[in-house]
């Protein structure tokens, strides 16, 4: 497909954007806990890709090089704004933007997402990249320019505290 994009192939484009736009907007509003802010992001991966197809050389996947370049524009919108997670921006989008499967979810489902948003973004940003990019702690660390050690202590905490808080709310 990516090759067929390159040479104009609008199809082949739309596919590869029907195929990893869920993906890349629930990455994005877990990260910034934003509808708005995540569709926004979602844009702006994809006129970037159209930009450059042409002249792309990936080392990896299709999908890893999208997740890699959604992350980090979701990044550097948090460093360039304080934004507090709303969760039910997060739990609608993370279920595809369908409002419809939102109120179907579980009640832990929408209880784990909210008490995702209450961590610190630090945090949220390695739980959400570890568990819905799946990207490794190596990958995770470079993304993020940290020490390997440090995103997996961030993570262990981060678990911690849903693991607390989501106990303590099912009392």
């Amino acid at each position: 497909m990516l090759a067929a994009a390159a040479g104009g192939d609008r199809r082949a484009f739309e596919r590869i954007y029907l195929a990893y736009k869920d993906d890349l907007l629930t990455l994005a509003a877990l990260m910034l806990g934003d509808r708005q802010a995540a569709e926004d992001v979602l844009h702006d991966v994809f006129v970037s890709l159209a930009r450059r197809i042409g002249r792309l050389t990936l080392s990896g996947s299709l999908k890893g090089y999208l997740l890699t370049s959604c992350a980090n524009r979701a990044r550097d919108l948090l460093r360039r704004r304080s934004v507090r997670p709303n969760p039910t921006d997060v739990l609608e989008i993370a279920v595809c933007g369908d409002p419809a499967k939102a109120a179907e979810m579980a009640e832990e489902t929408a209880r784990a997402v909210a008490a995702l948003t209450r961590l610190p973004s630090e945090q949220r940003e390695v739980v959400t990249l570890r568990i819905h990019g799946q990207f490794t702690f190596r990958e995770v660390a470079r993304l993020l320019e940290i020490p390997i050690n440090t995103a997996k202590s961030r993570y262990r905490y981060a678990l911690g505290s849903l693991q607390k808080e989501l106990d303590h709310d099912h009392r």
